[in-house]
C-alpha cells in the first residue's frame, strides 16, 4: 500500500501551543465541509515521525470524501524539523498559524504544566526556572522564518489569538475563507471559551463529559454540542467540577513580566515584517516599541 492510497489532511494547524488551538480544533469541526482529526494533536511531524505515513493517514480513514480535511498539532510551531518532514510529506499543504503575547503564553504554559499534572501548583516564577521551553516556544520568529522558508506566503493564515477572543465569528469566517468553504459557518460553537486554565474537582467527571463530548464531535455534531453545554443543569455542572488555577497560582512578578518583556523584544519587528503587519496588538509590542513604560 503506498502511501498516497488513503486521505491525506489538507489543512494542518501549526500552533503556537496556548494560543487558541483549540478554538481553532473546534472551529474546523463545526463546519459540516471540514473533518477533523480525533484526537486533535496527532503530532506526527513532531514527536511520532517514526510510525510512517501509512499511520498518520489512518487518522482521516473516514473522512475521503470531506472537502477538507484538517488537525491541528502545536507541537509542530516550535520542533525543527518538522518543516522539512511536511514539506516532503505534501508541498501544497494549508497552514494555519496561532500567536498570542508571548508573555501570556508562557504564563498559559505555566498553567498547563500544572494542569496536565507534569509539576506541582507552584508560582510561575519557579515553573519558569525549571522549564526553557516557557520561552523557547514564544521565539515566535525564528520558528515561522523556518516555515517561511519551507512554504509559499500564500499557503499560511496567520491568526492573532487576541482578535480570535475579541471576534471569534469574524476570525471563522477568515478561516473558512482560507479553507476554501462556505464562511457562513456555525456561530455559536465559535464563542465557547475554550482550554480554561481549570483543573477539575473530579477528574473522572471531567473525563465522562470529555468522552461523550468527543463522541459527538467525531459524529459532526460540535454545534449541538454546543448548545447542550449550555443547558442550566449541564453548565452548572461544568462550572461546580471546574477549580480556576488562576485562584490557586499567583500572578506573574512585575518585575517578571518587564523581564520577559526584554527577552521577547527582539522578537517583535521580525514577527510583524514576517506576518505583513505593521503593528500587533500586544503590550509586549508596546514595551518593545517604547509605548508603554
Amino acid at each position: 500500500m503506498s502511501p498516497d492510497d488513503g486521505p491525506k489532511p489538507t489543512l494542518i494547524g501549526l500552533g503556537a501551543q496556548k494560543c487558541a488551538s483549540s478554538w481553532l480544533h473546534a472551529a474546523l469541526g463545526a463546519h459540516p465541509a471540514i473533518a477533523v482529526s480525533a484526537p486533535k494533536e496527532i503530532d506526527y511531524f513532531s514527536y511520532f515521525f517514526d510510525r510512517g505515513h501509512l499511520w498518520y493517514q489512518r487518522h482521516f480513514a473516514a473522512f475521503g470524501d470531506s472537502a477538507v480535511r484538517a488537525e491541528v498539532s502545536p507541537s509542530y510551531f516550535h520542533d525543527p524539523r518538522s518543516p522539512a518532514r511536511l514539506r516532503a510529506y505534501d508541498p501544497e499543504m494549508r497552514l494555519v498559524v496561532l500567536l498570542r503575547d508571548p508573555v501570556e503564553r508562557a504564563f498559559s504554559n505555566h498553567l498547563h504544566e500544572v494542569i496536565k499534572g507534569h509539576i506541582p501548583p507552584c508560582p510561575f516564577e519557579d515553573g519558569l526556572a525549571n522549564n526553557p521551553a516557557y520561552l523557547e516556544q514564544g521565539q515566535y520568529a525564528a520558528h515561522l522564518s523556518g516555515w517561511m522558508e519551507a512554504f509559499a506566503p500564500a499557503q499560511f493564515l496567520v491568526m492573532i489569538a487576541e482578535d480570535i477572543a475579541r471576534d471569534p465569528v469574524r476570525a471563522a469566517m477568515q478561516l473558512y475563507r482560507f479553507a476554501g468553504v462556505d464562511p457562513d459557518g456555525p456561530a455559536l460553537v465559535l464563542t465557547e471559551r475554550r482550554n480554561e486554565s481549570d483543573r477539575p474537582r473530579s477528574a473522572a467527571l471531567r473525563r465522562l463529559l470529555r468522552a461523550q463530548g468527543a463522541l459527538l464531535r467525531r459524529a459532526g455534531l460540535e454545534e449541538t454540542l454546543a448548545r447542550i453545554k449550555r443547558l442550566p443543569g449541564v453548565s452548572h455542572t461544568l462550572r461546580a467540577n471546574a477549580v480556576d488555577l488562576r485562584r490557586e497560582i499567583p500572578p506573574m512578578r512585575a518585575e517578571t513580566r518587564l523581564r520577559l518583556s526584554e527577552v521577547f523584544a527582539p522578537q517583535m519587528v521580525p514577527l510583524a515584517q514576517l506576518i505583513g503587519r505593521e503593528t500587533l496588538p500586544w503590550p509586549t509590542w508596546r514595551q518593545a516599541m517604547g509605548q508603554v513604560a
